[in-house]
Formats: C-alpha cells, structure tokens, sequence
C-alpha cells in the first residue's frame, strides 16, 4: 500500500499523465488508466475511490514549480487557510475565470482528485513559480462594459484574461493575513493563475469591483501595468442591478471592508433601504475611482464612451498593435451580449427606476457629484475626436 501511495503523489506532479487522465473519455478508461500507473491491474472504481479518499492532503506540500504546470489554484478557505485546485489544462476563454473553473470541475479528473494544500507554506517556494507583469489590469464599478471590454482581449491569441478572480479577492479580504503577507499570497495566486501555458505573452487582469479598495497594494505590486478604470451614469448601473443584482450590491455578503460597514451602520437609519444601500457602495467606488485617478497611474472611461471607441482605441490602451484580422475579430465581437455567448447585444431599459425621493437624498446627490467630477477626467482618444 505504501508503494501505491508513492506512486499516487508522484502521479500529481505528472503533468503527461495526468493530461491523458484529464482527456479520458469514460470512468472506465480512467480506472484502467490509474491502475496502470498505481501498478494496480485488479483496481475497481469503487477501490479507487476509497484509495483516494484515504489520502492525507492535510500533510500534502507540493513540489510548486512541478505542482502548478498541471494544477491550477482556484478556490481559498478563510477558515482553514487553505486552497483549493482544479487541472490546468483547458485554455481560459469565458468571460468570467469562474465560468471557466465551473466548465473544469465537470471533468473526470477534478471530480476524482481534488487537491487542497495549506497556502501559506506555499511561500517558501514563491520563487520557483514565475513572476508575472500583467500589462492591463482593469478597475471598474460594475456593469460598466468591462466584461466586453475584457473578454475583447481574450480573444488576442497571445493574451491571457484573468477575470474577477475569486481567490486572489478573498485573500485580500481576509484580515487574517498581515499587509506584507497578504501582497506576497496575491502575488502568488495571480502568478499561478496567470502563468502562460500557450502562446499568451500578455497578461490581462480584470478584478472585482469591490477589488478596487485594494487599489494602491496593486499597483505597488505591479508598477509597470496599464490601469484603466471603468465608470457610468450611477443612475443605469442602479437600474441592472435592479434587473439582476451583483453580489456587491446584495446586503450581508460582506465584500467591502469592515471599515466601510461599519461606517455604514453608523450613519445609516434604523429603516433599511437597498436603493440606499447601493447608492452608498457606488459613492464608495467612486471615492475610491478619484483616489485613484490621483495617483496619476490610471485612465479613466465612461460607458458611453465604450460605445463608440474603436479596436485600435482599446489597443493603444493596452500597448499592443492589432491585425487587420484582429481588428475584425474585435468588431464582430462586439456585436454580441459578453455575458451571453452567441446572443446580439440588445441593450435593457429598467421598468423599475430608482424611486425620486431617493434620487433627491443627499447621498444620491454626494454620489452624482462624485460622477460629474471624474467625468472631466475622462481619456478620450485624440483621433477619436478628430473623426
């Protein structure tokens, strides 16, 4: 037993045979598979299956550098400090990294075998995994266009899109982890998660939108990326959210920091309104937009300006040239829904506006203020105005 559990550990730094297990076609091809590599020929799904559940991750520390060219972190544990992994073996392509980790779980081989590891011993091999320099990273408020504009980039085929990351968000959310330790595990993530696998050789990170208060550790991590941050009328994102609420706008979810909740417990009346509610996170973001608009590291789009930009517009944001075949590929593209594959996009009217006391409140008045300040700091395209 103990030559087989050898055998097991060394199979999950296999990345050969582990892409033959990942690509089986039939449980049955996969048992078989594991009992030649297990030199187990009797091996049954069900020996198996209690095989690998007698597995001690608890005392698994990989070989990192190995580890990570067939495993992919993509969830983290605040209660256990732990993380999460899943095969690394499907080229990125939804809009979302999320979409892309629910199409991988699907798979024979993540069903199997799920690796967990501590995450902090991670550390002493920080080294061996290499650096990344994300070349864009992506700020925004939330239905501002960045998905269009981020799934715009994935289809460069020499550029990677890490989008709304989870794991790095709750790391940094985790209050856990000192300010030093916590930039070291970001880095550490987004290294692993945005390591090059194919042909990419830029790297494009868009992160959440309550990511954003993290603004400054992230630019101090990644001095030489581009920044753009994303904005609209506060009025239009009220109303999608109001059609399908992101979870930043969803009370009790506990994404923004602890500071701004309790600010919010202290000025807010004992009478709970939601519209208030997300009014009060979109002034959050658009303080936080201004701060970092000021650090002279960013620039600044509207929605509405998203709209009539041209590929070379966004291309010139990102610092790389397009091809003619590019350009239409981009063109296409944005034709169609971001977050519905295939569909034409049709913009949506809100039959539920924000009620008018509320708009006429001094928080939807402080936030609309806000909004009109950042719009004379918008980037507008010089050939652009010239058309």
């Amino acid at each position: 037993m103990q030559e087989r559990q050898n055998r097991y550990w060394q199979l999950l730094h296999q990345p050969d045979r582990l892409l033959l297990l990942h690509q089986a076609s039939s449980v049955e091809q996969f048992v078989t598979l594991m009992g030649d590599w297990l030199a187990w020929p009797e091996l049954t799904l069900d020996q198996m299956l209690t095989f690998i559940h007698m597995q001690r991750w608890e005392d698994f520390t990989p070989k990192l550098a190995l580890f990570s060219q067939a495993w992919l972190p993509y969830r983290y544990c605040s209660q256990s400090k732990e993380m999460y992994w899943i095969p690394a073996f499907n080229q990125l392509s939804k809009p979302f990294l999320e979409d892309d980790i629910s199409d991988i779980r699907l798979g024979l081989l993540a069903i199997f075998i799920q690796p967990k590891t501590l995450l902090k011993p991670l550390l002493t091999q920080f080294e061996s995994v290499p650096e990344i320099h994300p070349c864009l990273m992506i700020f925004h408020w939330s239905r501002c266009g960045s998905t269009l504009v981020s799934s715009s980039f994935s289809k460069l085929n020499d550029c990677l899109v890490i989008s709304e990351s989870m794991l790095c968000s709750d790391i940094m959310r985790d209050d856990f982890w000192s300010q030093e330790l916590k930039v070291k595990l970001v880095d550490l993530c987004l290294r692993l998660q945005g390591r090059f696998r194919y042909s990419e050789r830029h790297l494009v990170v868009k992160w959440n939108a309550w990511d954003l208060a993290y603004w400054p550790m992230l630019l101090a991590l990644y001095p030489q990326s581009r920044v753009l941050c994303l904005i609209r009328n506060p009025k239009d994102i009220l109303a999608s959210h109001q059609r399908l609420a992101g979870r930043h706008m969803v009370e009790g979810q506990g994404l923004l920091s602890t500071e701004w909740h309790m600010q919010q417990i202290e000025t807010m009346s004992t009478a709970f309104s939601l519209n208030k509610f997300r009014i009060s996170v979109l002034q959050h973001l658009a303080q936080l937009t201004h701060a970092l608009l000021n650090s002279n590291r960013a620039i600044l789009l509207d929605y509405q300006q998203i709209k009539d930009f041209q590929p070379t517009t966004l291309s010139t944001i990102l610092g790389r040239s397009l091809s003619k075949d590019e350009m239409e590929c981009w063109q296409d593209h944005w034709r169609f829904d971001a977050k519905q594959q295939g569909q034409v996009f049709t913009p949506v009217v809100s039959n539920e506006p924000v009620p008018l006391s509320e708009l006429q409140s001094p928080s939807w008045l402080q936030l609309f203020m806000t909004y009109n300040q950042l719009l004379q700091r918008l980037y507008w395209d010089k050939k652009h105005d010239a058309r």
